[in-house]
Formats: C-alpha cells, sequence, structure tokens
C-alpha cells in the first residue's frame, strides 16, 4: 500500500522498548507508564511535500505526548509496519545521526558555546 502525508504531516517510528546503553546498562520499556513521560527519538519515515527543516532518515526529538497512537499498514510485502503520526509543533530538535543514548544535560559540548541552559535545562 502506498501511503502519502496530507499537508503538515509527519510519519515517523518511534522509539518504544527496552534500551541498552553503551555502558550496558538495560533500561525497560517505560511507555505507558508515569515514569515513561519524557521526550522520545523518532526516526522520519514519510513528510508531506510542504514540510520544511526536516528530511527522511534524520532523527527527531519529540516532546512526551506529541504524536498518536501506533498507526499498523501492510507493506508491499504484506509484512505489518507500524509508525506513528508527530506532532510538528513538538519537535524539539533534529539529528542527521542515531542518538546512541538519551542525550539530555551534560552531554551538551561546551566547546561550541550552546550551553544546556539555552534549552531549559538547570
Amino acid at each position: 500500500m502506498k501511503i502519502n502525508p496530507l499537508p503538515g504531516n509527519i510519519f515517523a517510528v518511534l522509539q518504544t522498548g527496552s534500551r541498552t546503553t553503551a555502558g550496558g546498562i538495560i533500561l525497560r520499556d517505560d511507555n505507558g507508564k508515569q515514569e515513561g513521560i519524557r521526550p522520545r527519538w523518532a526516526k522520519v519515515w514519510k513528510i508531506a511535500s510542504d514540510v520544511k527543516d526536516i528530511e527522511v532518515g534524520q532523527w527527531i526529538l519529540v516532546e512526551h505526548g506529541r504524536w498518536t497512537m501506533t498507526i499498523t499498514v501492510k507493506d508491499d510485502q504484506d509484512n505489518d509496519f507500524k509508525f506513528q503520526k508527530i506532532d510538528s509543533k513538538g519537535i524539539m530538535c533534529v539529528s542527521d545521526q542515531e542518538p546512541k543514548e538519551e542525550m539530555f544535560g551534560d552531554s551538551f559540548d561546551l566547546s561550541t558555546g550552546v550551553r544546556a541552559e539555552d534549552f531549559g535545562a538547570r
């Protein structure tokens, strides 16, 4: 099935489930739980033709709750494919590379002159 987003829409695959840090620590799946209220990274799958500043294949950090429930469709090989519609107003940042771990706080590179405080960190 061919799917094309309507104007203004962004479809992405949200990172959910258990994760393992580079140090080998297993972070359990917290989706749908109180401790799961946090921003999440998603890989952009499709965008509408009028969406600017974001490209297919990039990673976006999305504010908590600014995505739909999982949408499941069948691809050309009759496999289930799952994605979410992302609210563009909830996108906090964009990355060309897949984030290795949660990238907050002390992961800022101070040599760039950008401070964590510039993004609301305290």
